[in-house]
């Protein structure tokens, strides 16, 4: 789904952070699994582009109030000013981006614990109770010197999961 943004949990301060990144989105429904890949950029708080490798050809941009994005050949923009649903997953994403994971906890009505596994923290976002969409459980592993993450899992209501591994991540 739209997961891909979470993937880039960086903190606010950076003024440009560059990776790689691996996807892979088990699908409950079907019992698929879809491998991705490609590069991850994230300019200042509000802008944020995924572009693929594998499948060649596909996006996720968050650009301000917009989300763009071309996956699998479904091309769509959506306005989040006039989208509740989007506005409250652009929130979402773009909190646990720059590390605000206590105000993505609350925007959820979810709860949050914070613990440490080596040098890395590990977020832990549970939903309170169910929901028609948005994510039941968030794991970020960052790593604990500039809360940049390395790993995402996000597990959908629905029993989607998507697991996303970041890799050479450049802060400028």
């Amino acid at each position: 789904m739209f997961v891909c943004l979470m993937l880039a949990g960086f903190i606010a301060s950076a003024q440009t952070v560059n990776c790689q990144f691996k996807q892979s989105t088990f699908i409950k429904a079907s019992g698929k699994t879809i491998e991705s890949e490609g590069t991850l950029k994230l300019v200042g708080k509000d802008k944020m582009e995924m572009t693929y490798t594998k499948p060649a050809g596909d996006y996720f941009i968050i650009d301000g109030k917009s989300i763009k994005m071309n996956l699998r050949g479904k091309k769509s923009v959506m306005d989040t000013e006039k989208n509740a649903a989007m506005r409250t997953y652009r929130n979402t994403l773009l909190n646990c981006i720059h590390g605000n994971w206590k105000q993505a906890a609350t925007d959820n009505n979810a709860d949050i614990t914070i613990t440490e596994k080596g040098g890395n923290k590990v977020v832990t976002i549970t939903a309170k109770k169910q929901a028609p969409r948005g994510y039941s459980k968030i794991i970020v592993t960052a790593r604990k010197s500039d809360n940049l993450p390395v790993e995402m899992v996000l597990e959908e209501f629905n029993g989607t999961v998507t697991t996303y591994k970041l890799s050479n991540i450049v802060k400028k």
